[in-house]
């Protein structure tokens, strides 16, 4: 019933969102949140995914997009890799530890999650702040 459920909401998320998608090289993943309806869309569907991240910046903590991302697994090989990405990304990763890479405006973030393989285990919030801006 659970897979059920999952796959129903993901059809429909493939359907309505032009930004959801899997391939050969990246996990499933929706990338978004651009206005109020797609925020609160994104929150909503966050639930189903392993890992959810949010990247904003300056000093009011405005939602940030186009931000090149990268996911690696612990052993260093890239698992998810997405040019631009934001201001909010929930991707479908397994059990495991991964390493979280990421840029604006040239100046680098990073963050290390421990994903359980459950639903919305983890939120990631990376912020370049007004002291980084150049």
């Amino acid at each position: 019933m659970k897979l059920q459920k999952f796959s129903i909401v993901l059809a429909a998320l493939l359907a309505v969102l032009p930004l959801a998608r899997a391939n050969a090289a990246n996990p499933a993943y929706v990338n978004g949140g651009v206005g109020l309806e797609e925020q609160a869309m994104m929150h909503r569907i966050a639930r189903e995914f392993p890992l959810h991240m949010e990247f904003s910046k300056g000093k009011d903590g405005a939602f940030a997009a186009d931000i090149p991302v990268t996911i690696m697994d612990e052993s260093g090989k890239v698992v998810f890799d997405l040019p631009k990405a934001g201001p909010m990304l929930d991707v479908m990763l397994p059990k495991g530890k991964y390493s979280i890479r990421a840029s604006s405006d040239g100046v680098p973030q990073s963050a290390d999650v421990v994903l359980d393989g459950k639903r919305h285990a983890k939120t990631v919030i990376l912020h370049w702040g007004e002291a980084m801006k150049k």
